[in-house]
């Protein structure tokens, strides 16, 4: 069995500024926390693409100035699938063997808002997020929002039938 390398992309800095405001609005976790956790994944996604040499095209940012990043304006996502699209999508992006402590404490804090989100949705909605019924599939799998992300959770009832 021949060994494949996971797909890794370096994740911009606008894409945390995203998930910051995200984060704060669907889990009600102040600026500190928040921030406190995103830097941990942000240097994870470094070293993940270092480690399976993927080029970087920034420079790493110290703790102080990753904070400073996440003051300036950034839409949060519209609905959770979005977020959990997002979310899901830079806890692919971090691999457990190429990152510090640190970051493995962080990711999996991580992974617990990820479960909380879809057992969240399922108990309000009534089915997973992921369901066919769900605008899940057309939601862009990185941080940073496209213009034409979908703006409701369920696709229209025509579309079913």
């Amino acid at each position: 069995m021949v060994y494949t390398a996971p797909q890794v992309f370096y994740v911009p800095i606008a894409g945390y500024r995203h998930m910051y405001r995200s984060l704060m609005r669907y889990f009600n976790l102040d600026r500190r926390d928040t921030a406190a956790l995103l830097y941990p994944l942000y240097v994870g996604n470094i070293d993940t693409c270092t480690y399976f040499s993927v080029p970087v095209p920034e420079v790493e940012l110290s703790r102080d100035a990753f904070y400073s990043l996440a003051e300036p304006f950034a839409r949060p996502y519209h609905t959770e699938l979005q977020m959990c699209r997002s979310m899901l999508s830079l806890q692919r992006n971090i691999q457990r063997e190429a990152t510090i402590q640190e970051t493995r404490k962080a990711a999996r804090q991580f992974d617990l808002l990820i479960d909380t989100l879809m057992n969240r949705f399922e108990r309000v909605y009534d089915c997973e997020i992921t369901d066919p019924r769900t605008r899940y599939d057309e939601c862009w799998g990185r941080l940073t929002v496209r213009k034409n992300e979908p703006l409701t959770i369920f696709k229209c009832d025509k579309l079913l039938s």
